[in-house]
């Protein structure tokens, strides 16, 4: 049973993803699998972002290697999906609607009009990542048109063109972006479902259904934002945690590192 739901939505998300998938297999490393193990139903569209990519995967930036990366993290969503079916629900519906609510959206000049932003700035966004990302089509058949010294000079300037590419955060600020994701009613916090035995989580008295609203003082959008900020500072210095319990927000001290909680991301309206 197992074997043919993973083989039914992974053929849809590869037809989403591009429609094919060539070469030898790749397999996303090992400390990836464990990001995942650790935490289920994750935004994936971030963790994918090309800031969460390993050395290895970002080395070569051609279509193919990206979607046979974006292929392995699928599969290990997958893995964790297929521990946690619902008998009450038809399992194969229910993996393909949680896969669905975490790809990504593409931007619109309504969804970033109603975060705020000016007719004339939303045009001019829509209108240089629609360049980017006709130069990236256009780099990538040069690539698979030519070989040797040409095709090595293609592949570094699509390097450079992924590593310049337009951020909508970056752009808009997190008061803005944040705004915008709830408008294009994208999961925009992360909510905790459940907090680890032992862990810095429970004794700094995290609760199931906190929602997180910040951590050492920068907002939270996603599961990437608390694995990279868990990342930084020293080990074992504490800062603070800033979350929602039952509409009251409620501020604690935890140690720098490992949380020790699962996450879920969620929508919330900005203004609460």
């Amino acid at each position: 049973m197992k074997k043919n739901l993973t083989t039914i939505i992974l053929a849809l998300c590869l037809g989403y993803l591009g429609g094919y998938v060539g070469g030898k297999s790749s397999q996303a490393p090992e400390t990836n699998k464990a990001s995942f193990a650790a935490v289920n139903s994750t935004h994936l569209s971030d963790y994918i972002s090309s800031e969460n990519l390993p050395d290895a995967a970002s080395a070569d930036s051609t279509q193919l290697e990206a979607l046979q990366y974006k292929v392995g993290l699928l599969e290990l969503q997958l893995e964790g999906l297929l521990q946690n079916i619902n008998d009450d629900k038809s399992p194969t519906k229910q993996i393909t609607e949680t896969i669905s609510s975490n790809l990504p959206v593409r931007p619109d000049r309504e969804s970033l009009m109603a975060a705020g932003i000016s007719t004339e700035k939303a045009e001019k966004l829509l209108r240089q990542m629609s360049q980017q990302e006709y130069e990236r089509l256009e780099l990538q058949n040069k690539i698979r048109r030519n070989k040797g010294v040409a095709s090595n000079e293609y592949r570094k300037q699509l390097r450079e063109l992924n590593q310049n590419r337009i951020s909508l955060r970056s752009e808009l600020g997190d008061n803005a972006y944040d705004k915008y994701l709830f408008a294009s009613q994208q999961n925009n916090r992360v909510k905790i479902s459940s907090v680890m035995s032992g862990s810095p989580a429970e004794s700094a008295g995290f609760s199931s259904d906190d929602i997180i609203l910040s951590y050492d003082n920068q907002k939270v959008l996603a599961w990437a934002d608390i694995r990279r900020l868990t990342l930084e500072g020293e080990i074992g210095s504490y800062t603070n945690v800033d979350v929602l319990r039952n509409g009251e927000r409620i501020s604690l001290m935890v140690p720098r590192g490992t949380l020790g909680v699962q996450l879920e991301p969620v929508q919330l309206d900005p203004a609460e």
